[in-house]
């Protein structure tokens, strides 16, 4: 087992983020969540468009995935109540944090801290800025896409990622965090919405790389076509170095290279996925860890106790 004491960040968004906040928190105790905020869908949409807060549906399941009491709170935090009625298709968890800025007068990382420490979690989940940001897009042909939710509709390649307004503010906390980090994990997530856009807070990309911790990419198992649909591994981790300013950002990068059955594959191939592939052979520069992390259950998120063992090693070298 890994030395308890290493002081881990995880960066992301998503479904992602929350499966591997659910491994790390099993290896070490100094675990810092960073969540993209740019989110503009859903319940967390209608939240935002609503009150003015910022989205937190994403931090609602890092705040759930680090509960001690995990099955508990998921069940609760994560009901969405009908369709039918005032409430429809919020969630409990959304509507709570939504609820602690309101009444309690705190600002959006106040409320996670809260309802972090009412809910006793295992380290820290931190929003990546508490300025009101969303994501936009040039696209291929010049046109230019605000919020995710638009841009993950259109089908025309994206050409370059920003956020409105640009000139956010990085949560000092993060910073801190990644500053005195020995490993850090981007992904696995949505490369442009729980990825990119986190990176292209300012600041954020510049710590990283000034960081002395070990910046690893732990790549998706499978293809995102609202995204980036390229199944070649060197793709998104070329697209990730490219919003670094033009230093190396990521140091290691860990990838899947177990086999997918049959069954899977038909699966991926109805929602038009197939499983990334590491094409190490374009990934100079960078140390690259490889294993089988394919979950026969779930296709598109890593197998927990495969990763689990991966991550050990990792965080024992």
């Amino acid at each position: 087992m890994p030395d308890k004491h290493k002081r881990v960040v995880a960066i992301g968004g998503g479904t992602g983020l929350a499966n591997l906040l659910r491994v790390l928190k099993e290896l070490t105790p100094h675990l810092t969540a960073v969540v993209a905020v740019t989110d503009d869908g859903g319940s967390s949409g209608k939240l935002r468009e609503e009150f003015g807060i910022l989205p937190p549906g994403d931090v609602r399941n890092c705040l759930v995935a680090l509960s001690d009491a995990e099955p508990a709170m998921d069940a609760l935090l994560s009901y969405r109540f009908p369709e039918e009625g005032t409430l429809s298709g919020h969630t409990v968890g959304n509507i709570l944090l939504a609820a602690l800025q309101q009444a309690e007068g705190l600002d959006f990382a106040g409320a996670v801290a809260r309802l972090s420490n009412l809910l006793a979690i295992t380290g820290r989940v931190l929003p990546a800025t508490c300025d009101d940001v969303r994501l936009a897009a040039v696209l291929e042909d010049g046109a230019v896409l605000s919020g995710e939710t638009a841009i993950c509709a259109d089908s025309r390649r994206v050409k370059k990622l920003f956020l409105q307004p640009e000139n956010c503010r990085p949560q000092p906390e993060v910073l801190d965090a990644v500053a005195a980090a020995d490993y850090i994990f981007i992904g696995p997530g949505s490369v442009y919405s729980s990825l990119i856009t986190n990176l292209l807070v300012p600041g954020l990309a510049p710590a990283l790389i000034k960081s002395p911790a070990r910046v690893c990419y732990l790549a998706n198992m499978a293809t995102e076509p609202a995204e980036l649909d390229a199944a070649e591994l060197s793709r998104a981790y070329a697209l990730l170095e490219s919003y670094a300013g033009g230093a190396r950002l990521i140091d290691v990068i860990i990838a899947n290279n177990g086999a997918y059955p049959e069954t899977a594959l038909a699966a991926l191939a109805e929602r038009k996925s197939r499983p990334i592939v590491c094409d190490a052979e374009r990934l100079s520069g960078v140390d690259i860890l490889q294993a089988d992390f394919v979950d026969e259950i779930n296709f598109w998120q890593h197998n927990r106790a495969k990763l689990k063992r991966a991550l050990a090693g990792l965080l024992d070298a």
